[in-house]
């Protein structure tokens, strides 16, 4: 009747998270689900990518969310397709706070589904990352097990079969159990504990596996070098890509709003495990000093990730900087025998909880307010659905058009899309000639590099008709204002859908 309760209460939190809102979270649920209905449709094995014309993606014919997208199909099955997309949000959503709750039970630790309520409320970027409809939340979820699993249990083969669905999944995010268990071997070894390394090599064995079972699996390696691998180089030379914001640092707000309060909590569980240790004789509590040790290594790592990489590891951060609190607390009160105290400290964390709230639920709110509507690009990507020949290129301005459009029309080819890394990847040149149309400043005329000569500027007609080969140009209004109101007095090209915020040109051939 207990796990009933706790499976019925996650269950209700992601349903309750995913359904707060008609709109959807992240653009790359489209997309996601777009490719899952390829597979439904044409068979799993099925590997070209012709929807992005203007990507390596393309080119290399892999796919790095191949398991992902596998899993996804079941949900493509339902009429309403926004439907579909919402339940398999709730579906990721309470697998990974099962998963998140299933660790801290293995762990030993005390009251694990108020942690997994802590991690849902902690921060408003993470509340609002565990609406979307992707696999990254998965892969956290899958590396706080495999971590538990290889502090508390002797057995190997979960590890190996763990690594193999977490690479399997989202290969992009293979390295991440991997990274987090060779930090804790570093702990572990540090401590004159056996490194475990067994165990170390079985996961990387079955992370391996998970890439290689895909169609045509080199390329798909060579996609995660590019998404890993080149994007820092790229990030590093600041060239400006248009990233999203997730893969860019945190800006000051940010940081007190979704760091500073993990940070804080990870301070008291500092505190609270110096006291609880000197309550204990020293071979009392190994494993459990094995565990807050090893956590806290692997949030101060992705702490300074988030810092200094990125801000999607969020997630990661703060789920681990709970792991280090919780188990903290958990040695702390195996020793206090005061009932009225141990009632306190429950009090307390309750109390925490609806302070964090305070902080999250007004800023998720305000997320779900200027996420993607449902209806995303649906009625120009029907007007092109009925309108043009198959396999005709349409123009989208902006890589994280790509979804919707796809979504709503895969009788159509695109320019980009998911990641403008791999734009890049496939041409500097043809990435920049798109941002300046991206950026509302190259109505007119466009160029190949970041700075150009005069002589090396050319016109937008002659870039989209001889470069991009585009029959059709997509704008949303608010995106390129400039273009849309000097394309329709200019006459550049002829105007043939537009509603309130879309707008839909025809690219005529040179005269």
């Amino acid at each position: 009747m207990k796990k009933l309760s706790i499976i019925l209460l996650l269950a209700g939190i992601a349903l309750a998270l995913q359904f707060s809102t008609p709109n959807i979270a992240d653009p790359d649920a489209f997309y996601h689900m777009a490719h899952a209905k390829v597979y439904a449709e044409r068979g799993i094995f099925y590997n070209e990518f012709p929807w992005a014309q203007f990507s390596i993606i393309k080119d290399l014919k892999s796919d790095i969310w191949y398991g992902f997208h596998l899993f996804l199909i079941p949900f493509t099955y339902i009429k309403n397709g926004i439907l579909g997309m919402k339940l398999a949000g709730a579906f990721i959503t309470f697998l990974t706070l099962s998963g998140f709750y299933f660790a801290l039970s293995k762990l030993k630790i005390k009251w694990p589904i108020l942690w997994a309520l802590v991690f849902v409320l902690a921060t408003p970027d993470v509340m609002y990352r565990l609406t979307m409809t992707r696999p990254h939340n998965l892969s956290f979820a899958l590396t706080a097990i495999i971590f538990a699993l290889f502090l508390s249990s002797r057995k190997k083969y979960p590890i190996f079969i763990l690594g193999f669905i977490a690479a399997f999944l989202h290969s992009a995010l293979s390295w991440l159990p991997l990274a987090v268990v060779i930090l804790t071997s570093i702990v572990l070894k540090l401590r004159r504990e056996p490194a475990k390394l067994n165990s170390v090599i079985y996961l990387a064995l079955g992370i391996i596996g998970g890439l290689l079972a895909r169609p045509n699996p080199l390329a798909g390696l060579k996609l995660v070098y590019i998404q890993v691998v080149q994007i820092i180089f790229v990030k590093w030379q600041n060239i400006p890509l248009t990233f999203g914001r997730e893969l860019k640092t945190p800006t000051l707000d940010s940081i007190i709003r979704n760091i500073l309060p993990v940070i804080l909590i990870g301070i008291i569980g500092i505190v609270l495990y110096k006291i609880a240790i000197k309550k204990y004789r020293t071979n009392e509590i190994d494993n459990s000093k094995n565990i807050f040790l090893s956590a806290l290594t692997v949030s101060i790592f992705f702490l300074f990730i988030t810092l200094f990489v990125a801000r999607r590891s969020y997630d990661i951060f703060t789920g681990f900087t709970l792991i280090t609190a919780s188990i903290a607390l958990t040695l702390y009160l195996n020793k206090l025998q005061n009932l009225k105290h141990k009632n306190t400290v429950i009090s307390i964390l309750i109390i925490t909880i609806g302070v964090l709230s305070l902080n999250s639920v007004p800023l998720f709110k305000a997320y779900n307010e200027t996420a993607w509507a449902v209806d995303d690009l649906k009625e120009s990507s029907l007007w092109l659905k009925e309108n043009t020949k198959p396999g005709e290129i349409v123009f989208n301005t902006s890589w994280d058009q790509f979804g919707s459009l796809m979504y709503w029309n895969n009788q159509n080819y695109y320019i980009n899309g998911m990641d403008p890394i791999f734009q890049y990847a496939l041409s500097p040149t043809l990435y920049w000639k798109n941002h300046f149309i991206l950026a509302d400043a190259g109505y007119t005329n466009t160029c190949g590099l970041i700075r150009c000569k005069q002589e090396e500027i050319e016109t937008t007609p002659a870039v989209l008709v001889n470069d991009f080969k585009a029959s059709y140009v997509v704008l949303k209004k608010s995106r390129n204002p400039k273009t849309y109101f000097y394309w329709l007095k200019d006459k550049t090209f002829p105007l043939v859908f537009e509603n309130s915020a879309e707008a839909v040109f025809k690219v005529t051939p040179l005269k």
